[in-house]
């Protein structure tokens, strides 16, 4: 299911799925909520953070409190939208350099939400779709008095790309620019079973090594996506088992994990970034998280994309699992402009990306542009700090990336100065060796 055939531990593919694990100036009033029972108004007009309770997806369906942090106080807005098993607070790193550099803070106002089943969020009612998740995030923009209808930018941070996607689907003239930040892209993420995995779930349904969940049946694939999950979540979510999970797969290149060594914090050879708040903040953030695995199991199905991504071969009870692509993308970003960041994957030597390999961006870059898009990829190098995390570990230097992407097309000096000099292979809208519309993300 990897994009090379080299073998990685088992122990390691378990962890690879389902992890953290997505503008133009726009004319705003004042910036309050507008006023209504349970609208904490008040609190994010001016200290920055609040709920808005919102109505349900569908008559009859409870009401659900959503929570909003905010930064900075400029013309220009960006909406932050957080990855699987992370809420709002994934951001706060980000969020303070928002608020402490005074050039962004007066030139951006800044909104992270919480997921519905997240941070300081309810979950009243469960999600059927990341699109529940761009319903509530529409429903909560329509609440904050002088909130933009045009030119606003979105940042989806790995799952968060795809309910990214599904707000510009709902309300594309609301957006103008795009940026993913080791998003899942178009076409999902696959949740698969390793030899660790495999076993019989609560349904009854026996699940082998290699086997993808099926789609057919949401009841179905969400009990194969909790068994598959079972290591690290319910009641195996432990601060041990999520900090193991995190250290070898979301932060493996800012630690310098050694895979030479022991699968334990020991092996961990550069602990600089384990004392920082940043770092235990996003473990605990984790403990939040009640919208698992549903929020998998919809990754999983996401397909927004006009091709069906087919597994290469059947499942062990002979079954044929396909994600149909429903096209929905269209030409809805005509005129928009799109980044995609990743950092770039190296299983030899356990560097880089390990959850969102980089055919997923490739894919991105091509539907995006099949969508109407301008786009440029950044892959950032292996071994320089960035991986999965890098919107935690590395906020100031996402910040600026973002800063640099809004003013203006981004070039390859321009990219690497904002991102600390790192060294970078960079994508613009007119290439087209390095995109791709075949999917091998698996």
């Amino acid at each position: 299911m990897l994009l090379t055939r080299r073998v990685i531990p088992l122990f390691l593919l378990t962890l690879t799925i389902g992890l953290a694990g997505c503008g133009g100036t726009g004319d705003r009033g004042p910036q309050g909520v507008a006023g209504a029972p349970g609208v904490n108004a008040d609190a994010i007009a001016t200290i920055g953070e609040g709920a808005i309770i919102i109505d349900g997806a569908a008559a009859g369906d409870p009401k659900e409190s959503i929570y909003v942090r905010k930064a900075g106080h400029g013309p220009k807005t960006i909406v932050l939208i957080p990855g699987n098993n992370t809420s709002g607070a994934a951001f706060d790193g980000m969020m303070g350099f928002f608020r402490s550099v005074d050039a962004l803070n007066d030139a951006y106002t800044v909104y992270a939400f919480d997921y519905r089943g997240s941070g300081k969020s309810s979950y009243n009612r469960k999600i059927t779709s990341l699109r529940d998740f761009a319903v509530d995030f529409e429903k909560v923009m329509n609440r904050i008095d002088g909130f933009p209808t045009s030119g606003v930018t979105l940042v989806g941070y790995s799952m968060g790309f795809g309910a990214a996607l599904e707000m510009v689907i709902a309300n594309p003239g609301r957006y103008a620019n795009v940026v993913s930040l080791a998003g899942i892209g178009t076409r999902g993420v696959r949740v698969g079973f390793n030899a660790g995995q495999a076993g019989t779930d609560t349904a009854g349904h026996s699940w082998a090594d290699g086997d993808w969940v099926t789609v057919a049946n949401d009841a179905a694939g969400l009990a194969g996506t909790g068994f598959q999950q079972r290591s690290w979540q319910g009641d195996q979510r432990t601060y041990a088992n999520v900090q193991a999970t995190w250290d070898a797969v979301v932060y493996n290149d800012i630690l310098k994990y050694d895979i030479g060594k022991a699968f334990t914090p020991a092996a961990v050879t550069d602990p600089t970034f384990r004392a920082s708040p940043n770092y235990s903040g996003s473990l605990l953030d984790g403990f939040t998280i009640q919208y698992m695995p549903e929020s998998l199991y919809y990754s999983h199905k996401f397909n927004v994309s006009p091709v069906n991504v087919v597994k290469p071969a059947p499942n062990a009870d002979g079954s044929v699992v396909t994600i149909p692509g429903d096209g929905r993308l269209g030409a809805l970003f005509n005129g928009k402009r799109a980044m995609l960041v990743k950092a770039t994957t190296d299983f030899a030597a356990w560097r880089g990306d390990q959850v969102i390999y980089d055919n997923y961006t490739a894919t991105s870059k091509y539907d995006l542009k099949r969508a109407g898009a301008n786009v440029t990829a950044v892959m950032i190098n292996p071994n320089q700090g960035f991986d999965h995390g890098f919107p935690v570990a590395q906020p100031l230097a996402t910040v600026r990336l973002i800063d640099t992407f809004i003013k203006g097309d981004i070039s390859a000096p321009g990219a690497a100065s904002a991102l600390g000099g790192v060294g970078i292979a960079l994508y613009p809208n007119a290439e087209t060796a390095w995109e791709s519309d075949i999917f091998t993300g698996f």
